[in-house]
């Protein structure tokens, strides 16, 4: 019963299941990871807590140790990579304000990828965000889809009462 038990904790355990799957799509977290965000200085590794190596010399980082875009854009990369696998799901992908803390030059490689994604992968996109700006960005990014895009203004109304 012990060595069942240990075995259960060590390979049924969550933490086992969540770098078991990440490691099956590592290859495209790096590859999403290097298109989103620039400079290209960490890759995925997913060795326990250190998830993150410089791609130069190999030295080993943790979430906490890179910038709050850095770890927006390896974030966007684990969700797109586990979006692209689900194969079984509807081709359908939503993404709440994605770009919030990551800077414009990356900004426009993301807004890039997922033009890229909604012409090659037939995903549907559904891009919410609060921001004027990156809204009309995102417009002028799409429009080439015409009658295909849709953008949809909504306000907030002042609650009767």
């Amino acid at each position: 019963a012990k060595e069942t038990l240990e075995m259960l904790r060590n390979e049924c355990s969550l933490e086992h299941a969540t770098q078991e799957s990440l490691g099956a799509i590592s290859s495209q977290i790096n590859e999403i990871f290097s298109r989103i965000h620039a400079p290209h200085e960490y890759e995925y590794v997913g060795k326990g807590e250190a998830l993150l190596q410089t791609c130069t010399s190999h030295e080993i980082r943790t979430l906490e140790q890179i910038s709050t875009g850095q770890r927006a854009a390896f974030a966007l990369s684990v969700f797109l990579s586990m979006n692209r696998n689900a194969t079984k799901a509807p081709p359908v992908l939503l993404i709440d304000d994605p770009i919030a803390h990551i800077d414009d030059l990356n900004a426009l490689s993301f807004l890039d990828y997922l033009r890229d994604l909604a012409v090659n992968s037939n995903r549907q996109i559904f891009f919410a965000t609060a921001d004027t700006r990156i809204a009309s960005l995102f417009a002028r990014k799409f429009s080439f889809l015409g009658e295909s895009f849709r953008s949809i203004q909504l306000e907030r109304g002042v609650a009767a009462g």
